[in-house]
């Protein structure tokens, strides 16, 4: 497995989907352990989606859950609330694990838009891979 390639292939992918919604964005790939794999910031990006990608993956990769679905697993009293004080991790919609035969090889992070308009270009981007 070449994790490098499979980064840029989704980090394509990525690029393209949010060239065709026409809203520029940050995307980064982290192995499981939190290493970047790849980053890559589109002209137009917000500066600071490249901060919020990074985290987007790193949690994803980490959690081996979607960021857009770990939103009540945060929350006061429930199990994962104690994450929320650690600088790294992020429960806001936009990032994913990545599987490669059926485990999780790192995670992905997209940030530039919305919430929503950063889960639909992840989603777009990953069908299919």
């Amino acid at each position: 497995m070449d994790l490098l390639a499979i980064a840029k292939k989704i980090a394509d992918r990525v690029e393209a989907e949010s060239s065709r919604v026409n809203v520029p964005v940050s995307v980064s790939v982290v192995d499981t352990h939190g290493n970047i794999v790849l980053e890559h910031r589109m002209n137009g990006a917000l500066a600071f989606s490249m901060e919020l990608s990074q985290q987007k993956a790193y949690t994803s990769a980490l959690v081996q859950v979607r960021t857009a679905d770990i939103c009540q697993m945060v929350q006061p009293g429930q199990a994962l609330y104690p994450l929320m004080s650690q600088g790294r991790f992020c429960a806001m919609g936009g990032g994913a694990p990545i599987d490669f035969e059926g485990k999780v090889v790192a995670g992905v992070g997209v940030s530039g838009g919305t919430v929503e308009q950063d889960v639909a270009i992840l989603e777009g981007a990953l069908l299919g891979v």
